[in-house]
């Protein structure tokens, strides 16, 4: 595969993210899918086909797209989050929690796979658990909004 392959197929998956976010779901897939054929070792790929799989409620394919960026790079938190978020949804708490920790000690300072580890403990009452993540998280949060919220809930 050569240079052109890798920045064509980054160059849709940048228009495929523009298109999801703006909520144009049907023409983001068709970018993440062509940016697939030019290169399908492209984590990024996976990682948003994934997302707009799960968005657009099909999470058996949203969990392979997740699964072969998790085999591509081992070492990287994303794969694991983006699986542990997947399962968060679907109920399957267990195995949401196994994800999103193998996320974390890959990345421990990501706040966001810290606030979702947090979510989950307080959906399954583990209130304790949750406020000890919360007073871990706390101090590494500027936004006044995210900082509100957290205070709220640790009370």
């Amino acid at each position: 595969m050569g240079i052109f392959s890798k920045k064509k197929a980054g160059k849709l998956v940048e228009e495929g993210m523009e298109l999801h976010r703006i909520g144009n779901l049907r023409a983001a897939e068709v970018k993440y899918v062509q940016s697939l054929s030019f290169d399908p070792n492209s984590i990024e790929a996976h990682l948003n086909y994934g997302d707009l799989l799960k968005a657009t409620q099909r999470p058996k394919a949203a969990e392979i797209e997740y699964r072969k960026a998790m085999i591509m790079d081992p070492e990287r938190g994303e794969p694991h989050a983006s699986l542990g978020s997947l399962y968060h949804s679907q109920g399957r708490h267990e195995e949401a929690e196994a994800e999103y920790n193998n996320a974390y000690d890959l990345q421990p300072g990501n706040i966001n796979v810290q606030l979702n580890l947090a979510q989950l403990y307080m959906d399954n009452t583990r209130y304790t658990e949750m406020k000890k993540m919360y007073s871990y998280i706390l101090p590494k949060v500027k936004d006044p909004k995210l900082r509100a919220f957290i205070e709220g809930r640790m009370r």
